[in-house]
């Protein structure tokens, strides 16, 4: 229902350190009419212009927090923090050189799972604008 919505074009960009670029980012948003833990996403799966990215590259950022995306999906991750419906979930995908400007083909799949139902896996394709 929602998979269509899960990928925007909000603030796709590269990512600079010290005037390098380090790797380029994506904003998500979730694939529920609820919020749920980041405890509770089971799966993000990116594939920019055909390239699979490698999960241990990938970092989320979440309200002024970090998290490597292999953190949150250890049993031990807190329960505490929390992703809503309309907030942008920001994944940094560490590559250098990041991505050039323009247009580019990202796929995403998006797990999540919720009380007393199995998991929900949604998949958005769309060709998007890098800054």
């Amino acid at each position: 229902m929602y998979d269509t919505h899960i990928l925007t074009d909000e603030g796709c960009r590269s990512v600079w350190e010290n005037g390098r670029r380090v790797g380029y980012a994506v904003n998500l948003t979730i694939n529920y009419y609820r919020g749920l833990p980041l405890s509770c996403v089971d799966e993000i799966t990116l594939v920019v212009d055909g390239e699979p990215v490698a999960p241990e590259d990938m970092v989320l950022q979440h309200r002024d927090r970090e998290y490597p995306y292999l953190a949150i999906l250890q049993d031990d991750f807190p329960t505490d923090f929390y992703w809503r419906f309309g907030e942008k979930l920001r994944v940094v995908v560490k590559k250098p050189g990041g991505i050039p400007q323009g247009r580019h083909h990202v796929k995403l799949t998006l797990g999540t799972r919720r009380s007393y139902t199995p998991t929900m896996v949604a998949t958005c394709e769309k060709t998007l604008t890098f800054a």
